[in-house]
Protein backbone atom coordinates (compact mmCIF):
# COMPACT_ATOMS: atom_id res chain seq x y z
CA UNK A 1 0.00 0.00 0.00
CA UNK A 2 0.94 3.91 -0.49
CA UNK A 3 1.04 5.89 2.42
CA UNK A 4 -0.99 8.45 0.94
CA UNK A 5 -3.70 6.01 -0.14
CA UNK A 6 -3.19 4.81 3.48
CA UNK A 7 -3.68 8.16 5.01
CA UNK A 8 -6.87 8.92 2.80
CA UNK A 9 -8.81 5.74 4.28
CA UNK A 10 -7.37 7.12 7.75
CA UNK A 11 -9.09 10.23 7.14
CA UNK A 12 -12.69 8.65 6.48
CA UNK A 13 -12.46 7.15 9.91
CA UNK A 14 -11.14 9.97 11.82
CA UNK A 15 -13.25 13.20 11.88
CA UNK A 16 -12.06 15.78 14.09
CA UNK A 17 -10.60 13.12 16.76
CA UNK A 18 -7.03 13.79 18.35
CA UNK A 19 -4.32 12.61 16.62
CA UNK A 20 -0.09 12.42 17.04
CA UNK A 21 1.96 11.80 14.04
CA UNK A 22 5.77 10.36 14.54
CA UNK A 23 8.61 12.10 13.23
CA UNK A 24 9.97 11.86 9.06
CA UNK A 25 7.70 13.17 6.26
CA UNK A 26 4.17 11.30 7.18
CA UNK A 27 3.08 14.08 8.97
CA UNK A 28 3.47 16.15 5.66
CA UNK A 29 1.08 13.56 3.81
CA UNK A 30 -1.25 14.02 6.31
CA UNK A 31 -1.12 17.46 6.70
CA UNK A 32 -1.81 17.13 2.80
CA UNK A 33 -4.65 14.77 2.85
CA UNK A 34 -6.96 15.93 5.39
CA UNK A 35 -5.31 19.07 7.99
CA UNK A 36 -7.26 18.36 11.18
CA UNK A 37 -6.99 21.29 14.04
CA UNK A 38 -6.14 18.58 16.80
CA UNK A 39 -3.25 17.05 15.21
CA UNK A 40 0.08 16.91 16.96
CA UNK A 41 2.82 16.71 13.49
CA UNK A 42 6.16 15.24 14.37
CA UNK A 43 6.32 14.23 17.85
CA UNK A 44 9.44 12.54 18.36
CA UNK A 45 10.67 9.36 18.10
CA UNK A 46 8.95 6.73 19.91
CA UNK A 47 6.75 9.26 21.36
CA UNK A 48 3.07 9.22 19.59
CA UNK A 49 1.46 6.26 21.58
CA UNK A 50 2.62 7.40 25.02
CA UNK A 51 1.29 10.81 24.41
CA UNK A 52 -1.91 8.96 22.63
CA UNK A 53 -2.28 6.48 25.70
CA UNK A 54 -2.54 10.00 27.96
CA UNK A 55 -5.14 11.39 25.88
CA UNK A 56 -7.01 8.97 25.78
CA UNK A 57 -7.52 7.98 29.43
CA UNK A 58 -8.03 11.75 30.13
CA UNK A 59 -10.66 11.80 26.87
CA UNK A 60 -12.61 8.89 27.32
CA UNK A 61 -15.19 10.65 25.01
CA UNK A 62 -12.92 10.77 22.13
CA UNK A 63 -11.37 8.17 20.11
CA UNK A 64 -7.53 9.08 19.69
CA UNK A 65 -5.01 8.10 17.20
CA UNK A 66 -1.50 7.87 17.03
CA UNK A 67 -0.03 6.96 13.91
CA UNK A 68 3.65 5.51 14.04
CA UNK A 69 6.44 4.14 11.72
CA UNK A 70 8.14 1.03 12.40
CA UNK A 71 11.01 2.75 13.64
CA UNK A 72 9.04 5.09 16.03
CA UNK A 73 7.15 1.94 17.40
CA UNK A 74 10.78 -0.02 18.18
CA UNK A 75 11.89 2.26 19.83
CA UNK A 76 8.70 2.56 21.81
CA UNK A 77 7.64 -0.91 22.32
CA UNK A 78 7.31 -1.16 26.08
CA UNK A 79 4.27 1.47 26.27
CA UNK A 80 2.56 -0.73 25.00
CA UNK A 81 2.58 -2.80 28.17
CA UNK A 82 1.00 0.17 29.90
CA UNK A 83 -1.49 0.34 27.36
CA UNK A 84 -2.27 -2.90 27.48
CA UNK A 85 -2.65 -2.80 31.38
CA UNK A 86 -4.97 0.47 31.36
CA UNK A 87 -6.41 -1.16 28.42
CA UNK A 88 -8.20 2.83 26.86
CA UNK A 89 -10.81 1.61 24.56
CA UNK A 90 -10.52 4.69 22.59
CA UNK A 91 -6.91 4.26 21.57
CA UNK A 92 -5.72 3.14 18.03
CA UNK A 93 -1.98 2.75 17.04
CA UNK A 94 -2.03 2.91 13.27
CA UNK A 95 1.84 1.54 12.62
CA UNK A 96 3.30 2.34 8.90
CA UNK A 97 5.63 0.01 8.26
CA UNK A 98 8.04 0.49 5.39
CA UNK A 99 10.23 -1.92 7.48
CA UNK A 100 13.23 1.10 7.02
CA UNK A 101 13.72 4.52 8.21
CA UNK A 102 13.00 6.56 5.38
CA UNK A 103 14.42 9.88 6.45
CA UNK A 104 17.48 8.91 6.29
CA UNK A 105 17.63 6.90 2.95
CA UNK A 106 15.72 4.14 3.90
CA UNK A 107 18.44 2.33 6.05
CA UNK A 108 16.52 -1.08 6.99
CA UNK A 109 14.77 -1.08 10.58
CA UNK A 110 14.58 -4.39 12.72
CA UNK A 111 11.31 -5.02 11.01
CA UNK A 112 13.20 -4.97 7.54
CA UNK A 113 16.87 -6.76 8.09
CA UNK A 114 15.19 -8.54 10.93
CA UNK A 115 13.01 -10.58 12.47
CA UNK A 116 10.76 -8.42 14.28
CA UNK A 117 7.01 -8.94 13.67
CA UNK A 118 4.89 -5.79 15.09
CA UNK A 119 1.85 -7.76 15.68
CA UNK A 120 3.07 -10.88 17.33
CA UNK A 121 4.55 -8.29 19.61
CA UNK A 122 1.68 -6.33 20.62
CA UNK A 123 -0.47 -9.69 21.43
CA UNK A 124 2.68 -10.56 23.86
CA UNK A 125 2.38 -7.22 25.38
CA UNK A 126 -1.59 -7.93 26.05
CA UNK A 127 -3.53 -5.96 23.07
CA UNK A 128 -5.86 -8.70 21.82
CA UNK A 129 -6.81 -6.29 18.38
CA UNK A 130 -3.05 -6.34 16.70
CA UNK A 131 -3.80 -6.50 12.71
CA UNK A 132 -1.49 -6.01 9.90
CA UNK A 133 -3.70 -5.12 6.86
CA UNK A 134 -2.14 -5.53 3.21
CA UNK A 135 -5.03 -3.78 1.42
CA UNK A 136 -7.34 -1.04 1.72
CA UNK A 137 -10.47 -3.19 2.07
CA UNK A 138 -8.50 -4.50 5.49
CA UNK A 139 -7.88 -0.91 6.84
CA UNK A 140 -11.24 -0.25 6.58
CA UNK A 141 -12.57 -3.22 8.10
CA UNK A 142 -10.15 -2.72 11.21
CA UNK A 143 -10.17 0.91 11.81
CA UNK A 144 -14.12 0.23 11.45
CA UNK A 145 -13.83 -2.86 14.36
CA UNK A 146 -11.14 -0.59 16.46
CA UNK A 147 -14.12 2.15 17.15
CA UNK A 148 -16.49 -1.07 18.73
CA UNK A 149 -14.30 -3.80 19.75
CA UNK A 150 -14.35 -2.15 23.63
CA UNK A 151 -10.51 -2.50 23.60
CA UNK A 152 -7.05 -1.10 22.19
CA UNK A 153 -6.41 -1.49 18.57
CA UNK A 154 -2.67 -2.07 17.30
CA UNK A 155 -2.68 -2.06 13.06
CA UNK A 156 0.13 -2.39 11.74
CA UNK A 157 0.02 -1.45 7.61
CA UNK A 158 2.50 -2.81 5.27
CA UNK A 159 3.55 0.27 3.13
CA UNK A 160 5.35 -0.13 -0.25
CA UNK A 161 9.04 0.60 0.06
CA UNK A 162 9.59 4.65 0.36
CA UNK A 163 12.43 7.20 0.65
CA UNK A 164 11.89 10.18 1.54
CA UNK A 165 14.11 11.75 -1.29
CA UNK A 166 11.91 10.36 -3.86
CA UNK A 167 8.72 9.25 -2.74
CA UNK A 168 7.85 13.10 -0.73
CA UNK A 169 5.57 15.10 -2.58
CA UNK A 170 3.69 16.56 0.31
CA UNK A 171 4.15 20.32 1.26
CA UNK A 172 6.24 21.45 4.17
CA UNK A 173 4.18 22.32 7.63
CA UNK A 174 3.39 25.73 7.57
CA UNK A 175 3.95 25.98 11.24
CA UNK A 176 6.50 24.32 13.46
CA UNK A 177 5.35 21.69 16.79
CA UNK A 178 5.12 24.54 18.93
CA UNK A 179 2.43 26.63 17.10
CA UNK A 180 0.71 22.58 16.62
CA UNK A 181 0.52 22.07 20.03
CA UNK A 182 -0.98 25.64 21.36
CA UNK A 183 -3.62 24.45 18.06
CA UNK A 184 -4.46 21.45 19.33
CA UNK A 185 -4.96 22.60 23.06
CA UNK A 186 -7.28 25.56 21.60
CA UNK A 187 -8.99 22.95 19.64
CA UNK A 188 -10.16 21.02 22.64
CA UNK A 189 -10.80 23.67 24.57
CA UNK A 190 -13.44 25.20 22.09
CA UNK A 191 -14.57 22.09 22.08
CA UNK A 192 -14.95 22.23 26.13
CA UNK A 193 -12.98 18.57 26.26
CA UNK A 194 -10.37 20.56 28.76
CA UNK A 195 -10.51 23.63 30.49
CA UNK A 196 -9.54 26.52 28.90
CA UNK A 197 -6.05 27.86 31.02
CA UNK A 198 -5.70 30.77 28.81
CA UNK A 199 -7.19 33.83 26.53
CA UNK A 200 -6.75 34.20 23.10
Amino acid sequence: MQRIDVLRTFARHRGDSPTVTGPSFGGRVLYGVDHRKATLYNMELSYPSSVCLGLALSLPTEHVYAIEGDGSMLAGMSTLATIARYSPPNLTILVMNNRSYASTGSVPTATGAGKVDLVTAAKGFGIEHAVAVENDAELDENLTIAKTCGKPSFIVVQLAPEDVRTSSKSPALPFDIVEATLGFRRDLEERGLVPTIWAV
